[in-house]
């Protein structure tokens, strides 16, 4: 009986003197599948403020990447020759502005006048923006794998999606001559524009810039606006297009309801941004209200020996810091466009454990 009762205990507790012997492996790591849900844009995992702070990484770590990759400034470098074109095909317009090819588009009382000349500008420079971006994005989104992609395969790798790129390009020049056309002709847009350019850059800049070039940087900067407004509100159309392969409106739609999942990482971006703007605002308000500053002493700015050579090297410098920055800002924004996108497109992802997580025996079958 009691032999009974002990081998019933053995039996119970798993060990039988007449069962085989167990055989075991050699120590393994056994890598678990472990599914981590990160905090996707909308979800509220996070808060908004946890949000918003991702943005200004993504932002400034869009300036460190520059930095870090000079190969980037390729990128700079092909803006700025688009932006230069831009200057000197405006000039040539302002010098030849009895050639206008008029288009009248009705608008209350009065006509809006579309010159084609400004259309064809447009869709040469926005194609030429475009490209560029999406050349950036193929290039940033392959720049973490094994074998990145050199600029000139970035571009190849564009190619298939040329068709949709042009026709973006298109409708954002329609857009944009028309827009163009509503900041120079009508009244109120038209006295908002002319009352910044005479506060920030008017004085004293007309005392050593020619008219012509005046001109040319005048409108330039205004299609330049344009444009980054347009860049803007389809932020993530160039990503949609070029990564997820999708046409022009479904890549459009896509872009409206990513930005609303991630506005709050846009603002993050936008305070970062907003504030390198403002300090180069801040730098040109105090050039141009420099007559001022100076209680109208003009003397100092017509005197060669005064303040005229001083004044001159800051206009034309400052116009040339300005064109640099925003040759760097277009690649810097284009880096963290294509961030902002990834992040917001980012599903559930596999994370790797880390070195020593516990080593997990496995018993032999």
């Amino acid at each position: 009986m009691i032999t009974r009762i002990s081998e019933i205990i053995h039996e119970w507790m798993g060990w039988c003197p007449n069962a085989p012997a167990l055989r075991t492996a050699p120590a393994v790591l056994v890598v678990p599948s472990v599914t981590v849900n990160p905090a996707q844009p909308g979800s509220g995992v996070t808060g908004g403020s946890g949000r918003i702070r991702r943005g200004i990484d993504i932002a400034t770590g869009s300036i460190k990447s520059l930095i870090r990759d000079k190969r980037l400034l390729w990128f700079s470098l092909l803006t700025s020759l688009v932006i230069l074109f831009l200057i000197a095909a405006e000039a040539w317009t302002v010098e030849n502005s009895g050639s206008i090819m008029p288009f009248l588009i009705p608008l209350g009382d009065s006509f809006l006048v579309i010159d084609t000349r400004i259309f064809l500008l447009q869709v040469i420079c926005l194609s030429c923006f475009t490209l560029i971006l999406a050349g950036l994005v193929q290039y940033r989104s392959r720049e973490a794998d094994a074998k990145p992609l050199m600029i000139r395969e970035a571009f190849s790798a564009v190619n298939p999606h040329a068709g949709t790129l042009s026709a973006l390009s298109i409708v954002m020049a329609l857009a944009g001559t028309f827009l163009e056309a509503i900041a120079t002709q009508t009244q109120l847009v038209g006295k908002i524009v002319f009352s910044i350019s005479m506060v920030v850059f008017y004085l004293p800049y007309a005392y050593y810039i020619p008219d012509v070039f005046s001109m040319a940087l005048f409108f330039s900067a205004i299609i330049m606006a344009i444009t980054i407004l347009q860049f803007l509100l389809a932020l993530y159309v160039v990503p949609g297009i070029v990564r997820e392969n999708k046409g022009l409106l479904s890549a459009l739609a896509g872009s409206v309801t990513l930005m609303k999942k991630t506005w709050r990482e846009m603002l993050g971006c936008t305070l970062v941004i907003g504030a390198i703007f403002l300090g180069v605002a801040v730098i040109a308000l105090v050039i141009g209200q420099s007559p001022l500053l100076l209680n109208h002493d003009y003397d100092f700015f017509l005197s060669l020996s005064h303040g005229q050579l001083l004044m001159t090297v800051v206009c034309y410098g400052f116009i040339l810091v300005c064109g640099i920055l925003m040759a760097v800002g277009s690649t810097v924004m284009g880096i963290a466009v294509t961030d902002l996108y990834a992040y917001g497109m980012t599903g559930p992802v596999h994370r790797i454990p880390e070195r020593g997580t516990p080593v997990v025996a496995e018993p032999a079958p």
